[in-house]
């Protein structure tokens, strides 16, 4: 938080949600909103996930990351979530299963599951095990884990199930499982995530699947007079809701939540509008990343809607403008980083260096000269695609696949420009031939020599990202 003065509960949507969301806050030693929020949508989603569905029958489990700094109070999502689920227990024993185990093996995992088919796992420095997931080393274990997940998360719907599972070990094998909703609160620094957000972590599904969120903002103040336990009005309304979702967990049957004509409509364009996002573009990174933002969107409007009624859930305009408006200033950030080069392993990555002083060209010859005119190129020059190498080193040598590369900035720049000269993407023009078409100005200088050529291979190679 940037001040001292602690947000007030209308920060948060009405409902459960937002009521744990305060008190998990409040339970803070250092509050941030941003993982008070985080850790009470899991939570839900961990007791509610298997009982409620979508109205199209979608379960409403969830897959959470939190990304912030080190001592920005990640801790106390783990904490909050634990004294709300050890207080609803003290009423309702059973509700204790609804904290789920930790990420070691797929056999686990889903050993739990046949048990406790509706939880929540935290998992702290998730970063190191998103690495290892995608590793091109990665472990049999780690794969089967990876896989295992990936199906997890759409199987908590009515009539789902999860195949029976057969190990070399005999007391590993499960049975199947029927709509298990499995959700996961995951929390690492940014700095660690960035590094394995790659394309490869994005068009296998995984990412995607995750509702982000980024921290922002500095640590705030010391809370002191933080609220230990939990309101009792909270707690008992907690309870009640724990005990619903047993009960129709036990029965294997799922209350379906309502949605209105409004809400409904409302949804669908928003799915239309996302339909397009995704057909605009040939990259797989864009169109992935799009493609499950409708889902997420709909499972986080209809858990809001049970946190606010779970007798009568009936999801609103409210709801969906809340949810959406979420999920998509989440997506838009992750291409961001994508669009900056702030993620995947960058360091001495050639090829991404490569690609982005392409893209650095492509914008050069493609949009107005006003863009560039700060670079110290002419009017002139834009209209002949010939930029300077001063213009690719102040876009590019802050980028951290520039930044970090072990020979330095300046020498990865020249590296990535002598391999496009060599494969004729790029020609350069003599200093002779700058001054005397230019004014007299010589800078290291270079043209596009096939400019309609290289406009197709890059509108295809980057798609919508462009």
């Amino acid at each position: 938080m940037q001040d001292d003065a602690l947000p007030p509960r209308g920060t948060f949507p009405p409902g459960l949600i937002g009521d744990a969301a305060y008190f998990i806050m409040r339970a803070a030693p250092h509050p941030n909103p941003q993982i008070a929020l985080a850790a009470a949508i899991a939570m839900l989603a961990g007791i509610t996930g298997k009982a409620f569905n979508t109205y199209t029958y979608a379960g409403l489990n969830l897959y959470i990351l939190v990304l912030a700094r080190t001592a920005m109070g990640k801790e106390a999502a783990n904490s909050g979530i634990s004294k709300l689920l050890a207080a609803i227990s003290a009423k309702i024993p059973a509700a204790k299963t609804f904290k789920g185990p930790m990420l070691v093996s797929s056999a686990g995992l889903l050993k739990w599951l046949a048990e406790n088919p509706s939880c929540v796992s935290v998992v702290g420095e998730f970063g190191y095990k998103l690495k290892a997931l995608h590793s091109p080393k990665a472990s049999p274990n780690d794969e089967l884990l990876k896989g295992v997940l990936l199906d997890l998360y759409g199987k908590s719907g009515r009539d789902n199930s999860v195949d029976p599972m057969a190990y070399s070990d005999a007391t590993k094998t499960t049975g199947p499982i029927v709509a298990p909703a499995f959700t996961m609160l995951c929390e690492s620094v940014p700095g660690v995530v960035n590094e394995t957000l790659n394309e490869q972590a994005v068009t296998s599904g995984f990412i995607p699947r995750f509702l982000v969120v980024n921290v922002e903002g500095n640590r705030s103040k010391f809370q002191e007079d933080l609220v230990g336990t939990p309101p009792p009005e909270l707690v008992d309304r907690l309870a009640a809701l724990a005990a619903k979702c047993l009960e129709l967990n036990s029965l294997q049957k799922v209350h379906v939540v309502a949605i209105s004509e409004d809400a409904r409509t409302l949804f669908l364009q928003f799915n239309d509008w996302i339909t397009d996002q995704i057909n605009a573009s040939s990259s797989e990174v864009y169109r992935e990343l799009w493609s499950r933002v409708y889902l997420k969107a709909l499972k986080l409007a209809s858990l809001c809607a049970v946190a606010i009624d779970f007798h009568n859930p009936v999801v609103t305009v409210d709801e969906v403008n809340w949810a959406a408006g979420l999920v998509e200033r989440q997506t838009l950030h992750i291409l961001s980083q994508f669009e900056n080069g702030e993620v995947g392993t960058v360091a001495g990555n050639e090829a991404k260096q490569q690609d982005e002083v392409l893209r650095c060209i492509y914008e050069y010859v493609t949009q107005p000269f006003e863009r560039f005119e700060k670079y110290g190129v002419t009017r002139d020059m834009h209209r002949k695609a010939v930029f300077t190498q001063t213009y690719l080193s102040r876009r590019l040598n802050n980028l951290p696949t520039f930044r970090d590369d072990r020979i330095g900035p300046t020498n990865a720049l020249k590296r990535a420009i002598q391999i496009l000269l060599d494969a004729d993407e790029i020609n350069e023009v003599n200093k002779s031939q700058m001054a005397q078409d230019f004014d007299g100005k010589r800078p290291r200088a270079f043209v596009v020599p096939h400019a309609f050529d290289f406009i197709d291979m890059c509108r295809k190679k980057f798609g919508g990202i462009v």
